[in-house]
């Protein structure tokens, strides 16, 4: 952390130093021999390395911990922890002295310690000194800055301020990126793209979608029997990209979906971590927004409708009419097929449906005839509403594919 003063000389000291785990280097051992240039030097350093293993100095020991030898990057998401220390180095005794810490982010000032400015001791001697460890969650990215402020009386009964500075980063732990797969009958896949962008492995304890208040969600990164997708490892390598999908289904009815218009609030995901040295993080994103299509006054859903069938297999194709507007339908359905169809309509292709109420739906039986092999479209269908004339059309509404008998 880069450091500034405002002031010149006190009797107090302070000194802020960040709490750090230890850091992993690896050895290399030193390839010397005695007749050498500074070949004896050279092996009697060598005999005095910790990381040389008798009768085997050779041979590189693997890593071992060091201290570090700065404070290291912070992360958001991490709590940032350091110790503070005031000592009177005078020969002097002062009184009432006050140790106050504040975080300064670009939105707001924080106290992170000794809020109220409540003096810690009546007096300290020479000699003497008073320390505290602060810890705080980082929740923002960017440049911050934390303040120290030390005040106290002299032996004159003067008091004193002064005020040191310390500039860090924080920089971002992960990338997220997500994409949004709406599908006909209103459910949405979200999927989420997570990066790992800092420079070791991070153990994901858990990746979850917090859905708002118009969703349910269904994890789809567990297997049926409860097993992660990811079970082969937890741990995600530096710049590696994992990639988890949520299934989203709307908690409204037709009549609520409807009046449903412009920007709609998915949730949020939540990610917590270890690091290398089991420090955890945790992050929460912003809310996740969609931009909601406008829906039509009628939708055709296909409820059921095999995958796989073979040629000259007759089979039914099940269709949801799902009338979203407040007035009453009665409607009338004409069968159409494709130019060049591998799968044509059977029975009749003219059908009175009937009457569909205001936000409700009524579900059609339709059959169909695979004449060829591959994946065909189905279409076309023409409703129209016999109340009002007006008419609507589906050029496709699903696939299929059609196996040789």
């Amino acid at each position: 952390m880069d450091s500034s003063t405002t002031t010149s000389a006190h009797a107090l000291s302070l000194k802020v130093m960040k709490l750090s785990k230890p850091a992993i280097i690896p050895t290399w051992p030193l390839q010397v021999e005695a007749r050498d240039c500074c070949g004896e030097e050279l092996l009697a350093l060598r005999e005095r390395d910790i990381a040389v293993i008798p009768k085997i100095e050779n041979f590189p020991f693997g890593e071992i911990l060091t201290v570090p030898q700065n404070c290291g990057s912070i992360y958001l998401g991490e709590t940032f922890s350091s110790f503070v220390n005031v000592q009177n180095e005078s020969n002097q005794t002062v009184r009432d002295v006050v140790l106050k810490t504040d975080l300064q982010t670009s939105s707001q000032r924080m106290p992170l310690s000794n809020p109220t400015g409540q003096a810690m001791v009546s007096k300290l001697v020479p000699g003497d000194n008073i320390s505290e460890v602060i810890n705080h969650e980082v929740k923002e990215l960017g440049g911050q800055l934390l303040v120290c402020s030390v005040s106290y009386i002299n032996t004159s009964g003067e008091k004193l301020m002064f005020r040191k500075y310390y500039k860090f980063q924080v920089l971002k732990p992960l990338d997220i990126r997500t994409k949004f797969f709406p599908t006909p009958d209103d459910e949405i896949f979200l999927e989420a793209a997570v990066t790992n962008t800092t420079p070791h492995s991070l153990h994901m304890q858990k990746v979850a979608l917090v859905p708002s208040a118009i969703y349910n969600v269904t994890d789809l990164n567990f297997l049926p029997n409860g097993e992660s997708i990811f079970a082969d490892s937890d741990y995600i390598n530096p710049e590696d990209t994992w990639q988890y999908v949520f299934k989203l289904t709307p908690k409204l009815d037709a009549h609520e979906k409807a009046n449903v218009k412009g920007v709609s609030s998915v949730g949020k995901l939540d990610i917590g971590w270890l690091s290398n040295f089991g420090e955890k993080g945790r992050i929460q994103s912003s809310q996740l927004q969609r931009l909601i299509q406008p829906q039509g006054e009628l939708v055709v859903t296909v409820q059921k409708m095999p995958h796989l069938i073979s040629t000259n297999k007759q089979f039914s194709l099940v269709l949801r009419l799902r009338n979203t507007t407040d007035r009453k339908y009665n409607l009338h359905l004409t069968l159409t097929q494709l130019p060049n169809a591998g799968v044509i309509w059977i029975g009749d292709t003219k059908k009175v449906v009937g009457e569909i109420f205001a936000c409700s739906f009524i579900d059609v039986t339709l059959d169909l005839l695979p004449v060829k092999s591959g994946v065909w479209e189905i279409g076309e269908l023409h409703i129209e509403n016999l109340l009002t004339n007006k008419k609507f059309s589906y050029g496709t509404i699903g696939q299929i594919l059609v196996g040789l008998d």
